[in-house]
């Protein structure tokens, strides 16, 4: 898939979790064709679920879509350096290739935390790329983090009252 195309889908997608209220993160699965098959965006605080990261969310659509749990051939496309959670999601999907825009040094589990080396031992056939260009995701994050932090020193302040 072009990489601005891809860029494009996920920068809409994490904007659709920012608008609510979600960490800004997106995903899309394509097959072997360049089809979007599986598309999510973060609703862990909407559903009150810790699974739903958007990876996952767009894993269990391509599932669905596929009729199987086997993701072989396909691409997982996200803004933000998957979490360990949504790397053995990823593994035990037998996804074929993770392509990601902005590292998380948090909590990133294939770049940031785990080694090259590390993710081989546990997925082989996995293949990990970084998508050049993050200024616009990382404005995402930074912006979402900013009105976070406003809301919540609004809520404390005006629960002193």
């Amino acid at each position: 898939m072009d990489n601005n195309l891809a860029k494009k889908e996920l920068i809409k997608l994490a904007k659709r979790a920012y608008r609510n209220g979600e960490v800004p993160v997106g995903a899309f699965v394509v097959n072997e064709n360049d089809q979007i098959i599986g598309r999510g965006a973060n609703k862990t605080h909407q559903t009150k679920d810790g699974l739903m990261h958007a990876e996952l969310i767009a894993i269990r659509q391509a599932e669905k879509r596929l009729g199987d749990w086997r993701l072989k051939g396909c691409t997982l496309y996200v803004t933000l350096e998957p979490c360990l959670m949504c790397l053995g999601a990823i593994g035990n999907s037998r996804i074929d290739r993770v392509v990601y825009v902005l590292k998380d040094p948090l909590f990133g589990s294939v770049a940031s935390k785990l080694s090259t080396a590390q993710v081989k031992k546990m997925y082989p056939k996995l293949k990990v790329e970084k998508l050049r260009g993050e200024e616009e995701v990382a404005e995402l994050m930074t912006s979402f983090f900013k009105d976070l932090r406003t809301r919540e020193k609004k809520f404390r302040m005006g629960a002193n009252n």
